[in-house]
């Protein structure tokens, strides 16, 4: 008896997920073509939106915010993961482009939401600790999470600027401190 092709695509992406971690060059460049834009920033923006909750509870535990300011920051995680990462997506695909590459803005944005798949593995992992534990686990989890989406992303602009790995570095160092400098201003709103 067959499973029913949602079933296989959510099996899929979660796989992918995890294969992005593990592999982030070799699965990356096999299951980009496979995934939609949409379920690519559907990874980035659960990543981020689990990273904000817990920078919302830690903040929350510690007595900075109120409890009911936990969801705020859970909602502008999602806006980053999911536009903030499309845009820094088209900052790093316009600095490819100054480069002479020659991919399309699809592949960059569908590239950049599954780069953060590691984010998303530990950002689950974290909020389990904190949830379970009561520990704070956002810097811990969160921006190792993060820390860990920059290699799929080097492999990705790697392939974009014709194997130039410094270049690829450096662009995914630009694009890094764009999201770093989103979640520093964004997670002190509430």
């Amino acid at each position: 008896m067959s499973r029913p092709s949602s079933t296989v695509k959510k099996a899929g992406l979660l796989r992918t997920v995890i294969g992005v971690m593990v592999n982030p060059g070799g699965l990356l460049k096999a299951r980009l073509a496979d995934t939609g834009l949409m379920a690519a920033l559907a990874v980035s923006g659960l990543a981020f939106t689990l990273f904000f909750l817990q920078t919302g509870l830690d903040r929350a535990r510690s007595g900075q915010i109120r409890l009911e300011s936990v969801g705020v920051l859970a909602a502008a995680g999602l806006v980053l993961g999911t536009a903030g990462v499309a845009i820094t997506a088209l900052v790093g695909w316009v600095g490819c482009k100054l480069l002479g590459s020659k991919a399309p803005l699809g592949e960059a944005l569908r590239a950049f939401g599954l780069a953060y798949s590691p984010t998303l593995v530990y950002a689950v992992m974290g909020l389990a600790v904190n949830l379970l534990l009561g520990w704070n686990t956002a810097v811990a989890f969160g921006v190792t999470g993060l820390l860990w989406a920059l290699g799929p992303m080097i492999v990705a602009l790697k392939d974009m600027v014709d194997g130039h790995s410094g270049r690829a570095a450096a662009i995914a160092t630009v694009c890094g401190l764009l999201v770093l400098f989103g979640w520093a201003r964004l997670s002190v709103i509430a």
